[in-house]
């Protein structure tokens, strides 16, 4: 990686370094790191003699540009590259002057140099969505057996498990981590094709090497290495504001359950924290509406994502200047959204009590199609419909009970033991598969957990090494 830690097994980095990913300072490193890459591969297939690019190599090292100079020289020029270069000019001896950004554009440079950086704090987002899977997996299997209702168009609808509620979210988030997966290999490709990247510049040894350099660098190959190939960060960006979407759904759900006539669900709070300034009464939930703030945050990106493709002929500063600083907001904000979500997912109480007296709100209504499928094999889906319907009706119009009602129908007694429907009104025998899709979900989720940990590990290695 660029910027130094630790050299710890795990290189999962706290979101105060994953911030300083994208400072000037690291970005700057970041085109050193490019340049010096690219010299070597020159010097190795003698395009640039080989002395020059060791010189450059080693020259292209952040401890020898002063940052303060070159920015001074960057408010001149206003083009970074160059102003590197000015710098790296001057510290270089006069032969290898010559061969120092040989070929490359501003372009080249910048773009590599941000797909780097951004590929580093991928793997730091990635590590997050490791952990936020592992929650999941805990919760799904902790509550597979909790009943609670479930509700359809904010109506109670029928029974189901807080386990099968988590497995739900772990479907959604499981299907993100695959396509964070795949745009992977979209994603880290190598830009660096010349002035407009058809490598006028490298005669004979344009595609050797084009090869090499990706080798060096550890990134993808494309056919066309033109500035105009951008779609990638586009769907990068749109991706990130998809997830902040389904995120921002989730947290949503989670501030229902904490309403107060609700209060399936609550936060883990300190006994100091203070719900309003004026009703003392109040105790507001505060985790879940940060992280619905910053999940619309992240959603709203999707405009930028569209936009970055308005892009002109072979490449423009206007549209490489938009690009930059999307991604340079976006990628740690997808760091810190994740770790809040996962957070979020570590200090939620949950209220069996509540769930178990919620689902008592309808009397038994929530119980009507289990009655009406247990008959309808027998007199047919339409005939035991409106047996359960016109007992609902009664309820309704006449303030029955509706359990009382069920027992008494004639219809249903032709059909239905005593027992049966005492089984077929029990909440904890209607949960339908809630409880074996929330193992098995959570099983898989375990499973998809560690393997994108040891993915992205494997990932750190190979880049660290």
């Amino acid at each position: 990686m660029i910027i130094k830690v630790n050299k710890k097994k795990n290189k999962r980095l706290s979101v105060k370094y994953v911030k300083d990913f994208f400072s000037n300072k690291n970005l700057y490193k970041s085109y050193l790191f490019v340049e010096k890459k690219f010299s070597l591969t020159q010097g190795n297939l003698n395009i640039i003699p080989k002395k020059s690019s060791i010189e450059i190599s080693k020259k292209c090292n952040i401890k020898y540009i002063n940052i303060k100079s070159l920015e001074r020289d960057i408010k001149k020029t206003n083009a970074p590259i160059v102003s590197l270069v000015n710098l790296l000019t001057k510290i270089c001896s006069k032969e290898t002057q010559k061969y120092i950004h040989y070929g490359a554009t501003t372009h080249n440079i910048i773009q590599t140099g941000l797909t780097l950086v951004l590929r580093d704090s991928h793997i730091q987002s990635m590590y997050r969505l490791s952990e936020c899977l592992t929650t999941l997996s805990v919760l799904s299997k902790r509550f597979s057996n909790l009943t609670m209702i479930a509700r359809t168009n904010g109506q109670h609808a029928m029974p189901i498990t807080f386990g099968f509620k988590i497995s739900e979210w772990s479907e959604i988030i499981l299907r993100f981590e695959q396509r964070f997966h795949e745009i992977e290999k979209r994603l880290f490709i190598l830009i660096f094709g010349g002035a407009v990247g058809a490598m006028h510049s490298f005669r004979d040894k344009k595609q050797i090497l084009y090869k090499n350099l990706c080798k060096q660098l550890n990134l993808n190959q494309v056919d066309v290495s033109s500035r105009a190939i951008i779609d990638n960060m586009a769907e990068y960006v749109l991706l990130c504001s998809h997830l902040g979407s389904a995120l921002e759904n989730i947290g949503k759900e989670l501030s229902f359950y904490m309403r107060e006539e609700i209060q399936e669900v609550s936060e883990n709070l300190n006994k100091g924290v203070v719900g309003s300034s004026s009703m003392p009464q109040k105790i507001n939930p505060k985790y879940v509406y940060n992280f619905i703030a910053k999940s619309k945050e992240m959603k709203n990106y999707v405009m930028n994502g569209l936009t970055m493709m308005d892009i002109q002929n072979e490449g423009d500063l206007g549209t490489q200047y938009f690009q930059i600083k999307t991604i340079k907001e976006i990628s740690p904000k997808l760091c810190v959204l994740l770790e809040e979500f996962n957070e979020l997912l570590k200090i939620l109480n949950v209220n069996s009590k509540n769930m178990e007296k919620n689902l008592e709100i309808t009397n038994g209504l929530i119980h009507s199609e289990n009655i009406s499928m247990s008959i309808a094999p027998i007199i047919g889906k339409q005939n035991a419909y409106k047996i359960i319907k016109n007992i609902i009706n009664k309820v309704r119009a006449k303030n029955k009970d509706f359990e009382e009602l069920v027992y008494k129908d004639k219809n249903l007694k032709k059909i239905l033991s005593k027992k049966e429907i005492k089984n077929l009104l029990n909440s904890k025998l209607n949960i339908g598969n809630s409880y074996e899709i929330a193992n098995k979900v959570s099983k898989k989720t375990k499973i998809r957990a560690s393997k994108l940990y040891s993915r992205i590990k494997k990932i750190n290695q190979i880049l660290t090494s």
